[in-house]
C-alpha cells in the first residue's frame, strides 16, 4: 500500500510538469520560462496549494483564487486518470511501473497539447514504442503487419481528403496504436474514443472538441483490460 501510494505521487507530479510542458510547448516557450507557474489569466504567480494536483483546483473550486478566472476541468480529470490508472497498475517490478508511466505521460502530453492548440508532435509518439516490452505482439514487424498498417493509414488519409474532419496527427496516432497493437484492438480503441469525443461535442452544442483525448483514454481502458 505504501509503495503503491508512493508511486502514484511521483507519476501524477511527474504528469503535472508534463502538463506544465504541453501548454508551454504549444505557445513557444521553454518547460522553465516563466520561472514560476502563473495564471493563464492574470499572469499572477500560483502558491505552492493550488499547484497540488486534483486538491489544488477542489480548494479553489475550479476557478482561479486571484482573478475569478474558470480553471478547466481537463486538467484535473486527466490528473485523476494517472493516479488511478497508476494505483490499479502498480507493480513491484521497476521495468514495468517505468514502461506504463512513460507510457501513460506520452499519452497525457499528447492530450494536452491537442486540447490547447488542436496539435501534436509526432515524435512524441516514440513514448509509446516501450509498452512493446509488455504487450509482445505476435504480429510485431511481419508482413502482415506492413500491409495492415499501409492499408489503414490509405484509408485514413483518404477520409482526411474526403471529410476534412480528421486531422493528421490523430492519423499518426491511430497507425501508432495499430503498431503496437492490432487492427481488432485498434478498432476498438477508434470506436470507443470517438464515441468519448461525440458525447461532449453533442452535449456542448457542436462544439468541435479534439480527438486525441478521447482515443487516449480509450488506449487506456484497453491496456487496463489487457493487464488484468
Amino acid at each position: 500500500m505504501l509503495f503503491t501510494l508512493i508511486n502514484c505521487v511521483v507519476t501524477v507530479t511527474l504528469a503535472s510538469f508534463v502538463t506544465l510542458c504541453g501548454q508551454r510547448q504549444v505557445t513557444h516557450q521553454l518547460p522553465w520560462q516563466p520561472q514560476f507557474s502563473i495564471c493563464d489569466n492574470c499572469s499572477h504567480r500560483l502558491c505552492w496549494w493550488q499547484l497540488i494536483p486534483v486538491i489544488g483546483f477542489i480548494v479553489q473550486r475550479g476557478k482561479c483564487h486571484w482573478c475569478g478566472a474558470r480553471i478547466s476541468s481537463f486538467f484535473p480529470l486527466s490528473e485523476t486518470v494517472v493516479i488511478l490508472f497508476t494505483a490499479k497498475t502498480f507493480s513491484f517490478s521497476w521495468q514495468h511501473n517505468l514502461i506504463l508511466t512513460c507510457a501513460l505521460l506520452t499519452l497525457l502530453y499528447l492530450s494536452i497539447t491537442d486540447f490547447t492548440a488542436q496539435v501534436i508532435y509526432p515524435l512524441a509518439l516514440t513514448g509509446l514504442l516501450p509498452l512493446l516490452f509488455i504487450l509482445s505482439p505476435s504480429h510485431f514487424l511481419t508482413s502482415q503487419a506492413l500491409i495492415e498498417i499501409v492499408l489503414i493509414g490509405t484509408f485514413l488519409f483518404i477520409l482526411q481528403f474526403l471529410t476534412k474532419g480528421l486531422g493528421t496527427g490523430d492519423i499518426y496516432f491511430i497507425l501508432m496504436t495499430d503498431f503496437i497493437w492490432h487492427w481488432e484492438a485498434t478498432a476498438q480503441i477508434v470506436l470507443i474514443g470517438c464515441i468519448l469525443t461525440i458525447i461532449p461535442t453533442i452535449i456542448k452544442r457542436g462544439k468541435k472538441l479534439p480527438l486525441i483525448p478521447g482515443l487516449a483514454i480509450s488506449f487506456i481502458v484497453r491496456l487496463l483490460f489487457y493487464l488484468s
